[in-house]
């Protein structure tokens, strides 16, 4: 530990920046910054960074030269409230960071803490980077030696900010800095909208502390007044809402005359909700400032273990924990529930990133628009449970949906990316999981018009489950750098305990599914139409591969082929069909090289009928994408489409609203009564 006086300074540093990312091979953001030479101690407290893409960053920089490629080194801070650090060692070389590819260097389980208060130091060669919660302890990151980035005494320091999301820009505010006096700003690299930055002198501070006394309809809220700002007094409050709605209200106020902390008691609170509280402070001569908002859950009126009651079976053959994955383990009956009450992007996204366990209802239905912008669930324990809509459900569309967390269980959500407009480059899959998760589970799903692949899971993720799911017409020639597409699923290298079961995946050309290197999989019961690579297995890969059928092939290439090694056991390739069933290439094994506990295979005889009555979001409620695609494939039509536009364009589904009613217990069987409903 590192222990570092702090001078109080009301001061704030307001940044504006977009760019794509401070990553890989070269950056855009905006930079505020001075010229330096030798050593620095540069100190920051981050007091706001908006969440414009769960990897927006800001903190502090050091670099070569102002050129996008430049080899740097940055203190990053991203909307959770992580601190790592990250380094390009050469110019235009990948970026390494103490999270990915340079997990050596760190000195923190994790490669990352949470940390406001940011610290950055250079001596000699050395570089080292802390981070703190107050400003007076500070742990030490990581340390960069000259071997690690070799950077010239006269460089560039400042505080970076980019968006990560192309045409939008991410606002970060900042206080105490210490150690640099910048002197100029600029974007760095390619951004669609400039960034700008603002210093205001003799502004008042204060924060939100956490919330403490919570229960089912009360909190007490907690304040801590830094700064007046110059003025003789101040009235400070909080302002509150529920989450996702956008609205705040207003507590009463309390005067104060010098610093120190405040609190309230709020209630009129809904159980089993999660809030949003920010302290607010306004000054005797008209300034003001309010603080990032703190979030908290209210918990159940009856406390339970999720009752007795498990609810009932789904229709399918296939339950959604029948696969490795233990679909929402942290699940009870005091988790907090988010409606969705309107079909927007921000109430969804506001409320699929919420830090804590949440379950998602809808109480609208209708087609959601994602502005040509991924869709990315970055915090773990999610529930989306997209049965709770009412009729026809919910279709997210222009953009896909990245589950880059653990413990996440999505159902009945149709997702069609499309090519969304979009010019070459343009490459949106339709669900992944995210490299290195675990225990996720997609299950009765609609994923189509893909550019790249409809449903894939990561690298190295462990306990992933692929249940139910409508993979179908993943887009031929559209908007791929490589041309011609068109792919299913890919499996990522060194995925564990994959379970695919009772999917269909249709007029997709490859990848039905493409099973990476490393991996271990099951492949069960799944129906393959119009395709002309099924079953891909790659060097130093296991599976058992049982009960699938295959049909229309438009090559005479096996169905089951690669490198790896397979149980094969009742699979069903009709007699008159092209090619063999199984390559040369496999090698086929005597039993099953892993198997989840419990599943129960079908027979390859029921696969057909079982997967035309279950698979999709809402097979009891399907919309007519998804049955037209189950037509064609029961005629044996099978089309390729290179647009969404050849089949009609995007659906304008109609928002239809219910209420949702919350339970105080029974949480499960309440979500599977949810899903019994609609398959």
């Amino acid at each position: 530990m590192l222990t570092s006086g702090v001078a109080a300074a009301a001061t704030t540093i307001t940044i504006e920046g977009g760019g794509a990312d401070i990553w890989d091979t070269t950056d855009a953001f905006h930079f505020y910054y001075d010229s330096t030479n030798g050593d620095f101690d540069v100190t920051v407290h981050n007091t706001e960074l908006e969440w414009t893409d769960a990897n927006a960053k800001t903190g502090l920089m050091v670099r070569e030269t102002l050129d996008p490629d430049a080899k740097n080194v940055m203190l990053r801070r991203t909307p959770n409230g992580d601190a790592s650090l990250q380094w390009r060692p050469e110019s235009g070389v990948e970026t390494l960071s103490t999270t990915s590819g340079g997990e050596d260097r760190s000195e923190v389980d994790g490669g990352s803490i949470s940390a406001e208060w940011l610290r950055l130091t250079r001596t000699g060669d050395t570089i080292s980077a802390y981070g703190s919660p107050d400003g007076g302890d500070w742990t030490r990151i990581a340390q960069l030696s000259g071997d690690d980035v070799d950077l010239p005494a006269q460089s560039y320091v400042g505080i970076p900010v980019t968006s990560h999301s192309e045409g939008t820009l991410c606002t970060a505010r900042l206080r105490d800095l210490s150690g640099v006096s910048p002197n100029a700003h600029r974007d760095v690299g390619s951004v669609e909208v400039s960034g700008s930055v603002s210093v205001e002198e003799g502004v008042p501070y204060v924060s939100t502390e956490p919330v403490t006394d919570v229960r089912a309809t009360s909190a007490t809220l907690h304040g801590e007044l830094t700064d007046l700002g110059g003025a003789e007094s101040a009235s400070c409050y909080f302002e509150y809402r529920e989450v996702p709605t956008e609205r705040w209200k207003q507590t009463d106020s309390r005067q104060r005359s010098s610093s120190g902390s405040f609190s309230m008691e709020l209630s009129g609170l809904t159980s089993r909700r999660y809030y949003q509280v920010r302290a607010v402070v306004d000054t005797s001569d008209g300034d003001s400032f309010t603080s990032p908002p703190f979030t908290f859950g209210t918990p159940s009126f009856s406390r339970g273990d999720g009752g007795q009651w498990d609810g009932p079976q789904s229709k399918s053959h296939f339950e959604p924990d029948d696969g490795f994955a233990d679909p929402a383990p942290w699940l009870n009956d005091d988790t907090p529930i988010i409606k969705i009450t309107k079909p927007t992007r921000r109430q969804l996204e506001t409320a699929l990133n919420v830090d804590g366990p949440r379950v998602v209802v809808f109480e609208t239905s209708g087609t959601i628009d994602l502005h040509a912008e991924r869709l990315t669930v970055s915090t773990d324990q999610l529930y989306l449970a997209g049965q709770t809509a009412p009729s026809p459900g919910v279709t997210l569309i222009r953009g896909d949906l990245w589950v880059v967390a653990n413990d996440c269980v999505i159902q009945h959500l149709r997702v069609r990316p499309g090519d969304a407009g979009q010019d070459i480059g343009w490459e949106p899959d339709g669900i992944n999981t995210g490299d290195g998760t675990e225990n996720n589970v997609i299950d009765h799903c609609t994923t189509t018009w893909s550019v790249d692949e409809n449903l894939s899971v990561g690298y190295d993720t462990n306990d992933t489950t692929m249940s139910n799911c409508l993979v179908a017409e993943a887009l031929r020639d559209a908007t791929h750098h490589k041309g011609e597409h068109n792919y299913g699923s890919l499996i990522g290298n060194g995925a564990e305990n994959v379970a695919m079961m009772g999917n269909l995946w249709a007029d997709n050309i490859d990848r039905n599914p493409r099973l990476k290197e490393g991996t271990r999989s099951v492949v069960v019961n799944n129906l393959v139409f119009h395709f002309k690579d099924g079953a891909w297995l790659d060097p130093d890969t296991q599976a058992s591969i049982e009960g699938n059928v295959y049909r229309h092939p438009i090559n005479d290439k096996p169905k089951i082929f690669g490198d790896g090694e397979a149980y094969i056991h009742d699979n069903d390739l009709k007699s008159d069909a092209p090619g063999e069933l199984v390559g040369d290439g496999i090698t086929v094994l005597d039993e099953r090289p892993l198997w989840p506990e419990g599943l129960d295979p079908l027979s390859s005889d029921d696969t057909v009928r079982h997967n035309f009555r279950n698979v999709g979001a809402r097979p009891g409620d399907r919309t007519e994408h998804d049955e037209r695609i189950l037509r064609k494939v029961a005629r044996g039509e099978g089309q390729y489409i290179d647009s969404q536009e050849d089949v009609g364009g995007y659906p304008e589904l109609p928002e239809n609203s219910h209420h949702v009613w919350v339970p105080q217990c029974n949480t499960r069987a309440w979500l599977r009564m949810w899903a019994w409903l609609v398959e």
